[in-house]
């Protein structure tokens, strides 16, 4: 697959899991649900869990992924102290 065409892919395959947050599904299932190939799927599906967006149930043998929740971390100043511009 064309690195240009990944992007849509990955798209594609995060609102897939966005929109059905408790679906778990094999490589194969979703590949189905959007119409593509396996073979494309896969390297999304790696990515995806690098970013941490999915997350890997089961083992290599017969893996499903889920939706995983991003963290969001922010820091904050508690000091109280206002710098001046």
């Amino acid at each position: 697959m064309v690195n240009k065409e990944l992007i849509p892919l990955q798209m594609e395959c995060t609102m897939l899991f966005q929109s059905n947050p408790y679906m778990i599904e094999s490589p194969e299932g979703i590949s189905i649900r959007l119409g593509r190939k396996v073979e494309d799927i896969l390297p999304i599906i790696d990515l995806l869990l690098k970013q941490g967006i999915l997350q890997l149930l089961g083992d290599e043998a017969s893996p499903l992924y889920r939706y995983q929740e991003p963290r969001v971390i922010q820091d904050i100043d508690l000091s109280g102290e206002v710098e001046s511009v």
